[in-house]
């Protein structure tokens, strides 16, 4: 647990590690600074939209204990592994309002769903019976998109991973199924305003399939990838909205099947084009092995590490492979995964300028991105000053976005509204830009740093002096 300091304690303690000066503050003047200290590399915070995942929860039968045990627990993210659809009808109407307070459940405990859905491990349903599940679901989609991290595409294929490979059923795994999907899912959103929110396919070939950038019938004849994505959704259009998912992480040379591999150098091309586009895309999935079964060395140690860093990882199944799990508790790498999946955003320096009353002043904020990942989506970061029972709140208009993984960048505030004379508390919320979950401390980002945090992380005090 984080070191508490009281805000008057902080205020004695500035002298002894914060600098007075920083070079120019603008328009002349100095900069008063602060350098927190960052907390260890291995403890696990629990921010939105990161981290291993738990799959102790089910939609349709939703638990209350279970739901409130996923935080408790140490995880901000769930897949309702157990959330199966119904191959033989069309949802009842008790069905569909079991999934809406399953999504009510959600929202009470504070975390976010990864969520598929799909039919069973031995194939999916007749084709009429799926597009009327998708006209069901898409309303309860569009209204809980504020509780899901990423929307799996699902649906088609053997637990909805859009392959058919040894099915005993009904199964669709064709691109004009793909494509019926994806269109439905990637409309719902934008009809409701979450255009930022991912679609994550299975494997990366279809994705550039569905966008005309190449063409296959099969796995045999799949061209080399186009060019990556390099940017986010209000940018990269379409191809900043559909992420890549891999259910076989690190498990054999083409992550049995992610990958197109005739010819051989295929794979290093696909796996190359979706590393490269997790750098702006969500990515997660699980592995399905103990090990590589072609190279083992690739998923331990250093070389896991390594690999989980090109690829920008956020997100990973507590709960499957066991043994690979259990590899990386031996390789004593275990904690670092958990604590550097997605973004980790350190406080390397914070500065303020002299703010007399009632005259602008300028915030400073130098911060280092220690994750595999980044944030990628826009969250709404506020600096928060509070005197007494008084809170004042000023938005900062800094996209923490552009701080990539291993990267330092600084964002500045200029022209801040003035406040009135007296000693200010103040810290910096990073908060969802959904307004049902802006002002819920469980749905905010806390920095990587030994600070007071409530839902803000509390930086120090501003002295306001009269005019």
């Amino acid at each position: 647990m984080p070191r508490t300091i009281p805000a008057l304690t902080l205020a004695l303690a500035l002298s002894f590690f914060a600098g007075c000066t920083s070079g120019q503050a603008p328009g002349g003047g100095s900069w008063t600074t602060l350098a927190p200290a960052p907390l260890p590399l291995t403890q696990n915070l629990l921010n939105p939209g990161r981290g291993f995942f738990t799959t102790g929860i089910d939609l349709l039968h939703p638990d209350e204990d279970a739901y409130a045990a996923v935080r408790a627990q140490g995880y901000t993210l769930a897949y309702p592994y157990e959330t199966w659809l119904p191959a033989d009808r069309e949802l009842t109407e008790a069905e569909l309002a079991a999934l809406q307070r399953g999504f009510d459940l959600v929202r009470r405990h504070g975390f976010k769903l990864i969520l598929r859905f799909r039919y069973s491990e031995a194939g999916d349903a007749e084709w009429s019976r799926i597009t009327r599940h998708l006209e069901q679901l898409l309303p309860l989609i569009q209204a809980n998109a504020d509780v899901i991290a990423v929307l799996q595409a699902g649906f088609l294929g053997r637990w909805g991973e859009w392959h058919c490979w040894q099915a005993s059923g009904p199964c669709h795994d064709g691109a004009a199924e793909k494509k019926y999907v994806l269109d439905a899912l990637l409309g719902a959103l934008a009809d409701a305003g979450y255009d930022d929110l991912p679609v994550a396919v299975r494997y990366p070939a279809d994705k550039a399939r569905y966008l005309g950038d190449v063409s296959f019938t099969g796995d045999d004849d799949v061209p080399p990838p186009p060019e990556p994505v390099g940017g986010f959704a209000e940018s990269a259009g379409l191809r900043g909205r559909i992420a890549h998912l891999n259910d076989c992480f690190l498990s054999s040379a083409n992550d049995v099947g992610t990958y197109p591999d005739v010819p051989p150098e295929r794979v290093a091309q696909w796996r190359a084009f979706t590393y490269a586009e997790n750098a702006y895309l969500v990515f997660g999935g699980e592995t399905c092995e103990a090990e590589d079964r072609d190279d083992p060395a690739r998923a331990r140690g250093a070389r896991a590490l390594a690999e989980l860093e090109r690829a920008h990882l956020d997100y990973l199944n507590a709960d499957y492979h066991p043994g690979m799990l259990d590899r990386w508790r031996q390789d004593g790498i275990y904690g670092e995964i958990a604590a550097r999946m997605g973004y980790r955003l350190v406080v390397e320096e914070a500065a303020w300028t002299k703010a007399p009353a009632g005259k602008a002043w300028a915030f400073r904020l130098n911060l280092r991105n220690d994750g595999f990942s980044r944030l990628k989506r826009r969250y709404n970061v506020v600096l928060v000053l509070r005197r007494g029972d008084r809170t004042v709140e000023r938005p900062l208009g800094f996209d923490l976005r552009t701080l990539a993984a291993g990267a330092t960048e600084t964002f500045v505030q200029e022209g801040i509204a003035g406040l009135e004379a007296g000693r200010w508390r103040f810290g910096v919320a990073v908060r969802d830009p959904a307004p049902r979950l802006a002002t819920r401390p469980e749905y905010a980002i806390r920095l990587a740093n030994d600070l007071d945090y409530d839902g803000v992380n509390w930086l120090g005090t501003l002295e306001v002096a009269a005019p």
